[in-house]
């Protein structure tokens, strides 16, 4: 008798939170269509592998994640449903580019625009080191951000194109 109770309030349970869960998997589907939209646009346009494509742009964004304000990336994350997961697909950058970048940065210390180009020169050499771990030519970023820039103004606006044009000038 027991077993037949338990076996009701499992069922009633069930039905009751059924809806959370629906919704809940709906949500994860949409974020991730939109980062998929534009791998599917890179893999058609330049010719690229899926785990080269979500690479790319994972570093692509990546770079740009750290090289903008907050409310800037706010806005470009949200245009983009599934910006987090290319970043995460992007490889990490190696150890020598790492500490290359780390010597560079030590040297120009307090020396302003000086200092500005290191950093921006080492942002792209971490992106030029992540496109090699991709099996991609380092000539493959300048075809890669034309591609994200025309998906990101469909989907977020001349404004939020502009956002990362700034920083993938």
């Amino acid at each position: 008798m027991k077993t037949k109770k338990m076996q009701v309030a499992v069922s009633v349970m069930v039905f009751l939170l059924a809806p959370f869960f629906v919704v809940s998997a709906g949500a994860e589907t949409a974020e991730g269509a939109g980062a998929m939209d534009l791998v599917g646009m890179l893999i058609s346009q330049l010719g690229v592998t899926e785990p080269q494509a979500k690479g790319g742009a994972g570093s692509l964004f990546d770079m740009a994640k750290g090289a903008l304000p907050e409310s800037d990336w706010t806005q470009v994350a949200s245009a983009i449903p599934g910006v987090k997961d290319l970043i995460g697909a992007a490889p990490a950058v190696s150890e020598a580019t790492a500490e290359k970048s780390d010597k560079l940065s030590g040297l120009t210390g307090g020396l302003g625009a000086v200092t500005k180009a290191v950093e921006s020169a080492n942002t792209f050499a971490a992106v030029n080191d992540q496109f090699k771990q991709l099996g991609l030519n380092t000539d493959r970023v300048s075809q890669f951000v034309p591609v994200i820039l025309s998906f990101t103004e469909s989907t977020g606006g001349e404004q939020v194109m502009n956002i990362l044009k700034s920083v993938w000038k």
